[in-house]
């Protein structure tokens, strides 16, 4: 199961629907696997506050067929948190069943549930279904609260990306909405988006498929589908990971399929849709990041970003941001996994010598005649950052150090990470070169090596160490 971070866009956002003024109190992805209680969503009794007697709740759920394999079936088991040891069951269930298909699953509380969800919140467990939204409110509320005529967000706002008339008898035909044909509306397009093609089966086997323009190949499984019945018809595609929403905001999408005539091709995009982007981080624990376009905000997050902002020989110091502005290179640490990180507001920082790259792969390129530059090498015992020359080749959305004056060590040796936020220890007076070969904790105990990842006193250095 991929790592993701869930996080809270607005515990407090009002949205309204058609039938209901709605609070949603919980959004961003939250996979559940396996009746897996480790993978749970459990939610604080505090964001239920607003709860009235009468008040319904409305769950978006998808069913999580990537990580199911071989498994066909998808449950969903809603519990208040009031465990008692011993009693059957432990927690007073609120709802569970089946997902049969994607979308809200819609409660209507009893006023005993509204008191339980007050007062001790709400457990989420399930067999491979993945969680997007948790909404409250009051049924029948009329067009809008007021009852006016506002449109409702939720049902969202919908763009023509294409119309026109397609025929896709073989495959070999195609809508190509990319590259410099890609509708604006895709390029900031977000998760949760809906792109709906309407066609029409025109022969046996009918299909369709929305595709990736880098392979012609469909994003996921749920790219595509049989065309069971004949006529004009609509199929919906729900954009639901943010790694395949880096590619649509970046390339744009083929649309092509067997015995079909394309007519219409539309993006829905909804109250609860929202902008993030994939950072990944291997075993080593530590990487570089940088991105293109978007304003990212790690202030929620589980994994920590750094600017480098002071070097010198043999070390280069990384002071942690909470905010990094697009096309800046940062240091990621954490766990390793892949985190979506929210879009929010950044500022330049004042001192950062990471530079970043581009949306595809590059190469170390100078921004200045006198410069010299390091990548980061993950291969040793711990992280550092190595010499190399201008035009080394570095992957997509990385970023390498650029100094003015070269800070390799006489002996040829790497650069090492220091964190400007490792907590004090009394060992920071030790003098680098003058240290005794061991490793120290933060808590000033010697060892002959780690046997556990993180950061270290060593030889008067603060290091990160990765086993």
């Amino acid at each position: 199961m991929k790592h993701l971070f869930s996080f809270l866009l607005l515990s407090a956002a009002i949205t309204t629907s058609a039938r209901a003024e709605m609070t949603t109190v919980w959004q961003g992805t939250h996979e559940i696997g396996l009746w897996n209680w480790n993978t749970r969503l459990e939610l604080a009794a505090d964001v239920f506050a607003t709860l009235n007697n009468g008040d319904q709740m409305v769950i978006a759920m998808t069913r999580n067929v990537e990580d199911a394999g071989t498994e066909t079936w998808y449950q969903y088991d809603i519990d208040a948190n009031d465990y008692v040891e011993g009693r059957e069951p432990e927690r007073t269930g609120i709802a569970d069943g089946d997902l049969t298909a994607n979308g809200d699953v819609t409660i209507t509380l009893t006023d005993e549930q509204v008191s339980l969800l007050k007062q001790y919140g709400m457990v989420i467990n399930g067999h491979f279904v993945t969680i997007t939204r948790v909404a409250v409110g009051t049924p029948d509320g009329g067009d809008t609260p007021d009852g006016g005529d506002t449109p409702d967000p939720d049902e969202g706002t919908t763009t023509e990306l294409w119309t026109g008339s397609q025929e896709s008898g073989d495959w070999a035909n195609v809508v190509a909405l990319s590259y410099g044909d890609k509708p604006a509306a895709l390029g900031t397009a977000k998760k949760n988006d809906v792109i709906t093609v309407t066609c029409t089966a025109t022969g046996e086997g009918a299909h369709i498929q929305i595709a990736n323009p880098d392979g012609w190949n469909a994003f996921d499984t749920e790219c595509d589908a049989d065309l069971t019945t004949q006529g004009e018809q609509t199929f919906d595609y729900t954009i639901r990971e943010v790694g395949t929403l880096e590619l649509i905001q970046r390339d744009g999408i083929l649309v092509r399929g067997k015995n079909i005539t394309i007519t219409k091709v539309e993006l829905t995009t909804y109250a609860h849709s929202y902008d993030a982007a994939l950072v990944t981080i291997g075993a080593e624990g530590v990487a570089t990041y940088s991105n293109s376009n978007k304003n990212l905000d790690f202030s929620a997050a589980p994994v920590k970003a750094y600017y480098a902002t002071a070097v010198e020989t043999g070390k280069v110091t990384l002071s942690p941001t909470a905010s990094v502005p697009a096309y800046t290179g940062i240091v990621v640490t954490g766990e390793t996994g892949e985190y979506e990180i929210p879009v929010g507001t950044a500022e330049a920082p004042a001192t950062n010598y990471l530079k970043a790259v581009g949306d595809w792969d590059g190469t170390v390129t100078a921004s200045a005649a006198a410069a010299y530059h390091f990548l980061l090498d993950s291969t040793g015992d711990s992280p550092v950052f190595a010499r190399v020359d201008a035009d080394t080749p570095i992957e997509a959305r990385k970023a390498y150090l650029e100094t003015t004056e070269d800070i390799t060590p006489v002996d040829g040796g790497s650069i090492v990470l220091v964190f400007a936020d490792a907590p004090h220890t009394g060992l920071d007076n030790v003098q680098a070169g003058q240290g005794d070969g061991y490793y120290y904790t933060l808590q000033g105990v010697r060892l002959a090596y780690p046997t556990t990842p993180g950061i270290y006193i060593h030889n008067g250095q603060k290091v990160f160490v990765r086993l």
